[in-house]
């Protein structure tokens, strides 16, 4: 390999690295969730438009893990990276990447959107759908991005909450239904819960160097006690939400949701664990981390499943 192409192929590796790959499957995850319920509550839609619209969403999520990277440099420095946190890395090892990371995340939120008002002419979408891709795209692009920096301002968890429990899945559903109706809404209130546990959970291995970064957050302002008990919270309520649009028949006939209240005990009884636990040690956060994750993305397999087979 000659030394120009090895260098392409390093840049390459490094932007690859940037995207963060594992958290885009998360995103398609919930992204085909969303639309797997539209198609439960009778949407009727082509595997093309999915694809189109997944675009949309794809764009503006590796957008907005390259600007996450650039924005946040210095509290990247600061704190040892995970996998689940602490960014990707690469802008901290290679500062001479900053520049490219930066215009590669403003081209692909200028994709996402063109993407967008496309997709939305093209197929005749409500201009909502428009309107709610865009601010979707933002609100991933501002949480470390000036002037707002939701993170840096105690916003970071609830615009985290909107993001896991309202617009990835929402972007699913929204694509193939061409709405978002109260059917969907109902099923987002446990993944409202879901993205605060997430929140929380990403938050617990940074609390030191997210304070010397600047940051402010629930974990910062209340311990890691607290955190643990939030989480907790999160998981024992998204239970009961469960529970209660299972026993009330609100959905309908049209799925079927105590194998989902059963599997919920999974991430309930995780999260309780690290609620009682000794945490003090490092090494003990990051397997709650890992825990919770195993936890959180095993559910989410499980929703899909009961959407798939009930499609």
């Amino acid at each position: 390999m000659t030394e120009i192409g090895s260098k392409t192929f390093t840049k390459a590796r490094l932007l690859f690295r940037l995207a963060r790959p594992h958290f885009l499957v998360t995103g398609i995850m919930l992204y085909t969730l969303g639309a797997l319920l539209a198609i439960v509550n009778g949407a009727i839609v082509e595997l093309t438009v999915l694809v189109f619209g997944y675009a949309i969403f794809l764009f503006s999520h590796i957008s907005m893990h390259f600007s996450n990277d650039y924005f946040d440099q210095e509290g990247d420095r600061l704190s040892q990276r995970t996998p689940m946190s602490g960014g990707s890395g690469v802008l901290v090892e290679h500062p001479e990447m900053a520049h490219l990371a930066l215009m590669v995340a403003v081209l692909l939120l200028a994709a996402s959107m063109v993407t967008a008002t496309v997709f939305t002419l093209y197929y005749s979408y409500p201009p909502s759908f428009l309107i709610f891709a865009v601010l979707g795209a933002l609100l991933g692009w501002f949480y470390n991005a000036p002037p707002l920096r939701l993170a840096y301002r105690g916003l970071g968890e609830i615009s985290t909450v909107i993001a896991v429990g309202l617009v990835m899945p929402g972007m699913g559903y929204f694509v193939a239904s061409g709405t978002i109706d109260v059917w969907f809404m109902i099923l987002a209130l446990p993944l409202f819960c879901y993205g605060l546990f997430f929140i929380v959970t990403v938050e617990m291995p940074d609390i030191e160097s997210d304070r010397l970064a600047g940051r402010e957050n629930l974990l910062l302002d209340h311990g890691l006690e607290i955190g643990t008990k939030v989480a907790l919270f999160a998981t024992v309520l998204a239970t009961a939400l469960l529970i209660s649009i299972a026993y009330s028949g609100v959905l309908g006939s049209t799925i079927d949701i105590w194998p989902l209240v059963f599997f919920s005990l999974i991430p309930l009884t995780i999260a309780t664990y690290g609620a009682v636990r000794d945490l003090r040690q490092r090494n003990k956060v990051l397997s709650q981390v890992k825990l919770n994750f195993s936890s959180l993305i095993g559910l989410v397999l499980v929703f899909i499943g009961i959407a798939a087979t009930t499609s």
